[in-house]
Order: structure tokens, then sequence, then C-alpha cells
């Protein structure tokens, strides 16, 4: 089964280092407004998390290079 969390839908709720984690577990997709220090981003393309800290930045590869995306700027996952 694929699950699609939306956290725009629901309000006052937000991502959580639990659902990150998992979502790097089963191998899924984060998809950000905001990638630090990275200009060019598509909020449409899906990021691969690699990990996350207890602060909630999560690293992300794009293309064999490693960027960080604060937790609150995560619109949505996607994983099975």
């Amino acid at each position: 089964m694929k699950w699609l969390k939306l956290f725009e839908d629901f309000e006052g709720s937000k991502v959580s280092i639990e659902d990150i984690i998992d979502c790097i577990e089963k191998d899924g997709v984060i998809y950000a407004e905001i990638i630090k220090d990275y200009p060019n981003n598509d909020p449409k393309e899906p990021l691969k998390p690699v990990d996350i800290d207890e602060d909630g930045n999560i690293t992300v590869d794009i293309d064999g290079s490693l960027y960080v995306v604060e937790i609150k700027d995560v619109d949505k996952l996607d994983y099975e």
C-alpha cells in the first residue's frame, strides 16, 4: 500500500522526525519548498532523504550531492 501524507491538508499537523525516519527506511521521497544552498529547487520534484538529525535537519541526495532541508519546509512525503 502506498502512503502519501499531505500536511497542508491538516490544520496544525506537522511532519515528525518519526515520519521522516519511516520515509527513509521505506525508500520514499519528500517534497519541499526550500533547500538550503540550492536555489534551483522545483517543489514538484521528489527529493531522496538519506538522514535526519535530532534538530529536524534532513539530508537529501540530489544528483550525488548532499543538501539540507529543514523539517518545517517539508510539504509532503511519499513512500510505500
